[in-house]
């Protein structure tokens, strides 16, 4: 089977960086307010309990999807899927940058081949089996989450920079997003 052709167009590539951005601000808006939040225990252990358990399953299991998402394959039922496939089809990369985007991509489908079953089976589908069993998926060590996010940034630099130039910077603006929010939820 060949390799489709897929045309890549300057905006194809700002709405892919815009994509995997998205997916890091999820990521990191959820590592702010449920991980590393100094004040997480105090509202696991007040009233907002209920709420605050709710809200840490929504992020937690959007951010996951988010991810996932960038690594469909480049088509699928005759639509496109613009993530990580889809801009590694695109013919028109030199030897070595394609190189270099085969290797960061190896190295991003290895965290989130760890995340395909919790896709899959619980927050794309509602699979009876993982339900009844109540199975935990989707784990990966300490510390994968960052590694994936710094060479998932690395290949958006290399992409942009290829095909509009210079990097395209994830934003890192929750991290004081989250701290106002938490300033006003303060009892």
């Amino acid at each position: 089977m060949t390799k489709p052709t897929l045309s890549l167009s300057a905006s194809d590539v700002v709405n892919f960086c815009a994509l995997c951005d998205k997916a890091h601000e999820y990521w990191l808006n959820h590592l702010e307010l449920f991980d590393n939040n100094p004040r997480a225990d105090e509202l696991m252990q007040s009233i907002a309990r209920p709420e605050w358990v709710r809200l840490r399953t929504i992020s937690h299991e959007y951010s996951l999807l988010q991810l996932v998402k960038l690594h469909d394959k480049a088509a699928m039922n005759g639509n496109n899927n613009l993530g990580i496939r889809y801009v590694l089809a695109y013919v028109g990369w030199s030897g070595s940058v394609r190189s270099s985007l085969e290797k960061l991509k190896e190295n991003l489908d290895r965290f989130a081949d760890q995340l395909l079953d919790a896709r899959n089976k619980i927050l794309s589908h509602n699979d009876l089996t993982t339900i009844s069993e109540d199975a935990a998926l989707g784990a990966f060590a300490d510390g994968e989450d960052e590694k994936y996010f710094k060479a998932l940034q690395e290949f958006v630099d290399l992409v942009h920079g290829e095909v509009i130039g210079g990097p395209y910077p994830f934003s890192s603006s929750v991290k004081n997003d989250i701290a106002f929010f938490l300033r006003t939820i303060k009892p």
